[in-house]
């Protein structure tokens, strides 16, 4: 393995702690949490409604059963409080499923306490010193946590992306790498559970939701062209191409569809393309990551079946448990791969509260603690 991707012995479970107790981002959390080999979850903070009760006191939302949790309480306390609380826990790992409000303010105040927050928050995304990172896409802008842990007291912030990005990003990266990209098209449709519990429950009750997602193409649009942007020790230059991104909400409960047209600097064949695809691996993959799906693109010659399809990357096709194997729901499939010269499109799907939140956070969280980047 290249020195340029040192890694340590992981020998015992390292202690972590999660921002947000009942949302769905926390609760996959949690699910993903409960059997994960390299971390334990040993705090759970949340709103004063749910102070003192345990995790299995709850009310479970997600689909799944509720896995066996540990038998902690959750904890609610002011913002100034939390460090005091992380460190007589000895916890210095924290995952962040807050709303953008609460993490804007909260999780600097945990990196100045020396804390390392993965979040899949919003809130920092676009800051210069703060990664955002897809573990197959763009690794080496992990190098920007050296910056962040001189000025902090060792502590950080990494984040995962947009859960639209993942599907989008994932397959464009080998194209991009190989072909260059001049220009991207996406039309989203995306699922009711990317707008959380409530937008479930009034869409079930109604029948019906509102398409719109407002601000949701521009924010899509500025991650892509970072995330493909190229880390130069200091800092990111974003990619250069234009983007023209359009976005929907739909009656679906889980998984996000996106269509993607592409236009590349050079013209290819379709088997070309498809090779690049059916082959593509990347760090996460080579390491062995617990969360990481063998095979991160899956190429099909059907129709994209949410219901199936959002499980993707499972080790069993036929009795997929997010709970015990992290490799479920984490890969992204692909389908309708027409080539043109030098146009490119397809659909991809991806599970969005999975491989586009908590199962793509918890992804980022091992990479960088495999590659000892949080001491």
């Amino acid at each position: 393995m290249s020195d340029l991707w040192p890694t340590k012995v992981i020998i015992m479970r390292e202690k972590v702690a999660l921002l947000g107790s009942s949302g769905i981002v926390s609760q996959r959390f949690q699910q993903r949490l409960a059997n994960h080999p390299w971390f334990e979850l040993s705090a759970v903070f949340g709103t004063q409604k749910n102070a003192g009760k345990s995790l299995d006191e709850l009310t479970w939302n997600l689909p799944e059963p509720r896995p066996e949790l540990p038998n902690i309480e959750v904890i609610s306390c002011s913002a100034s409080d939390l460090n005091f609380e992380l460190d007589k826990l000895n916890i210095q790992l924290v995952f962040s499923a807050l709303p953008t409000t609460e993490a804007k303010e909260i999780e600097p105040i945990l990196r100045q306490g020396g804390k390392h927050v993965f979040s899949n928050s919003a809130a920092h995304r676009m800051d210069n010193d703060v990664p955002l990172v897809i573990p197959e896409i763009n690794p080496e802008h992990l190098g920007l946590l050296d910056g962040q842990k001189s000025t902090n007291q060792g502590g950080s912030i990494t984040c995962s992306t947009n859960c639209t990005v993942m599907p989008i990003t994932i397959p464009l990266k080998p194209i991009a790498k190989q072909f260059g990209i001049t220009s991207l098209e996406v039309q989203s449709e995306q699922s009711l559970s990317g707008g959380g519990w409530l937008m479930m429950a009034d869409a079930k009750k109604t029948g019906e939701v509102s398409s719109e997602i407002p601000g949701e193409a521009e924010k899509i649009a500025e991650e892509i062209v970072l995330l493909l942007g190229e880390f130069n020790g200091d800092n990111v230059t974003i990619a250069k191409f234009s983007t023209d991104i359009s976005c929907r909400r739909v009656m679906r409960n889980y998984g996000h569809l996106v269509r993607v047209k592409v236009e590349l600097s050079k013209t290819k064949s379709e088997e070309e393309i498809l090779a690049l695809l059916n082959n593509f691996t990347s760090i996460p993959q080579q390491l062995e990551l617990p969360s990481a799906p063998r095979q991160p693109i899956i190429v099909i010659n059907s129709t994209i079946q949410p219901s199936v399809h959002q499980w993707a990357g499972a080790e069993s096709i036929t009795n997929p448990d997010p709970a015990v194997d992290l490799r479920c729901g984490m890969a992204v499939v692909i389908s309708d791969l027409q080539v043109s010269d030098n146009h490119v499109s397809f659909n991809a799907f991806s599970e969005n509260t999975i491989r586009g939140a908590a199962g793509g956070c918890l992804l980022l969280a091992e990479l960088a603690f495999k590659q000892g980047l949080l001491v």
